[in-house]
This record gives structure tokens, C-alpha cells and sequence, in this order.
């Protein structure tokens, strides 16, 4: 059994509304560290309505596009920091 929030159709819908706050967040933390905790509240103060995983999903789907870049500094204490985006060889 799966919960509308694993629709295609609403992870479409998630995405589009979300993505763009994480890239944003991205930018502005370039080359910084954060915690998850940070971007879930940033994305949750710009979009109140989101599931409280949805940023880390997004996230790792934006990596995964190599639209962004990220490393993860120490996964226990949630800590990721931000790259510069690889070039495509």
C-alpha cells in the first residue's frame, strides 16, 4: 500500500513546488555547511505545507539530475555540505 505522497503525480507536483527553493537554498550556502534540519526549515518556512521529508528527497533527486552537488560531511549528525557542480567530460 503506498500514500498519495508516492504518486507519481505528486512527486511531480512536490518537485516543481520545492526544487527551486533547494537550489536556492543551494546558492546561498555555497561551498557551506549545513545540517538537513536547516534546509527542511527553509523550505518548510517558504512552503508550510510540505511532508517534513520531502526536502531530503528532493534534494538527493536534484543530485541525482546533477543539478546540484553535495557531500555528506558526517550522516549521524545529519551534515552535508555543498559543492560546485561537476562538468560533464
Amino acid at each position: 500500500m503506498t500514500s498519495d505522497n508516492d504518486e507519481p503525480g505528486e512527486r511531480g507536483r512536490v518537485y516543481s513546488r520545492i526544487a527551486p527553493l533547494i537550489m536556492s537554498f543551494a546558492r546561498a550556502h555555497a561551498g557551506q555547511s549545513f545540517h538537513m534540519e536547516d534546509l527542511r526549515q527553509y523550505v518548510q518556512a517558504l512552503d508550510p505545507g510540505i511532508a517534513p521529508d520531502s526536502p531530503g528527497r528532493i534534494l538527493r533527486l536534484l543530485r541525482q539530475e546533477g543539478k546540484l552537488y553535495y557531500v555528506v560531511i558526517d550522516r549521524r549528525a545529519s551534515l552535508y555540505q555543498f559543492r560546485a557542480v561537476r562538468a560533464a567530460a
